[in-house]
């Protein structure tokens, strides 16, 4: 993600990084090398949500699991945008927006908090051609997703640049597997190039959308805009909205075992300072022409222990409990920092909401430029 909020964050330190990863050694440099590589990574553990709370953990209807920050010299760590986490939360696959894969296993508590990273790999992401991603537009990759059938289950991406999805198989055996490209509306190329498809979710078997993929643009043509979303495939294809409530943009999303989407919301500016925000949305309401409130899970501003949140992922723990794990994305600055949390839903009651009809876009007028005299 290459946006201004990364100027205002890192200033000079992008320079003094630069200069860091290049006195690194060859083997935890940037040199690109094919399939999977060993990356060693520090885990420290973060055991309070709120710097200044207390024991007990339950925010709404989340409970506080615990967490990690990680970190590693190896420089083609960070900026992690997407995240997924299977075996019961034991294994994550993350991407960076610099085309790159990270895996590992979590040392884990029986309900899923994390303990430290281990295992970690990295591999570049390539093209159906081959070619590594950072090498074409599709290398600002930001949202990762399960579909697929069962028997041949597949790894969703989506990408900002221009905009686009692609599948890997799940089973990453080598690193070196090629992408499937796959055809999306024409007008989600003309979104933004910074503001594009920073989430991709294929809804669940329950779902009335089953199998079909929802993806969502970071924002509308402004921050004043609502968030365009699409259905792409499935039963009611179609654009629906997500309301704008504050300054909040758009960074993921995931289905909820009760065919709830999840959308995970960051905020940044030098006003407002830094926050995150997750909402559910209806999930018997994904329709073409709906514009969703939802219903707001947990709000959180710098007295918390995020980041810049970017990544969000659903997984049933080894007691069939909710979890919700979220990463972020560290700009690759020393002034930020790669978290990864996890909360219990303790609520998990789906949440519904009448129809709405999304209002048509209105067109941002400029102010007139007063005539010379």
């Amino acid at each position: 993600m290459k946006l201004t909020r990364r100027i205002l964050l890192t200033g000079a330190a992008a320079a003094v990084t630069t200069a860091v990863a290049a006195s690194l050694p060859f083997s935890e440099s940037t040199a690109q090398q094919s399939g999977f590589q060993q990356m060693k990574v520090r885990s420290k553990e973060i055991n309070r949500f709120k710097f200044s709370g207390t024991r007990a953990e339950q925010y709404g209807p989340l409970m506080f699991l615990g967490g990690l920050e990680l970190s590693s010299s190896n420089g083609r760590f960070g900026g992690y945008s997407g995240l997924l986490t299977l075996n019961s939360g034991s294994d994550i696959i993350a991407i960076s927006d610099r085309g790159h894969w990270l895996r590992g296993e979590l040392s884990q508590t029986s309900r899923g908090k994390p303990l430290k990273l281990l295992g970690a790999e990295t591999a570049t992401l390539l093209d159906s051609k081959g070619r590594n991603l950072k090498r074409t537009y599709r290398a600002d990759t930001e949202g990762l997703s399960i579909g697929g059938s069962a028997n041949t289950p597949r790894i969703f991406v989506s990408h900002e640049g221009k905009g686009g999805i692609m599948t890997y198989p799940l089973n990453l055996k080598t690193g070196e597997e090629r992408a499937k490209h796959l055809l999306i509306p024409k007008e989600i190329r003309g979104l933004a190039k910074n503001k594009s498809l920073e989430s991709v979710a294929v809804a669940p078997p329950n779902s009335p959308l089953s199998g079909a993929i929802i993806t969502i643009a970071e924002r509308g043509k402004s921050l004043k805009h609502n968030r365009p979303a699409w259905i792409i495939g499935g039963p009611r294809p179609g654009k629906f909205w997500i309301g704008k409530q504050g300054n909040y943009d758009v960074t993921d999303a995931a289905f909820l075992p009760n065919g709830d989407l999840l959308i995970l919301e960051r905020l940044f500016n030098l006003s407002e300072g830094l926050g995150m925000r997750i909402r559910q949305l209806d999930g018997t309401n994904l329709r073409p022409d709906h514009l969703h409130t939802g219903k707001t899970l947990l709000t959180a501003d710098f007295s918390y222990q995020i980041d810049n949140m970017e990544a969000l992922s659903v997984h049933m723990n080894a007691f069939g409990e909710t979890v919700l794990s979220l990463m972020s994305d560290d700009n690759r600055s020393f002034l930020q920092r790669t978290l990864l949390l996890r909360f219990i839903l303790t609520d998990n009651e789906p949440f519904r909401e009448p129809f709405v009809r999304a209002p048509k876009e209105a067109k941002i007028v400029p102010a007139p430029k007063p005539k010379p005299r």
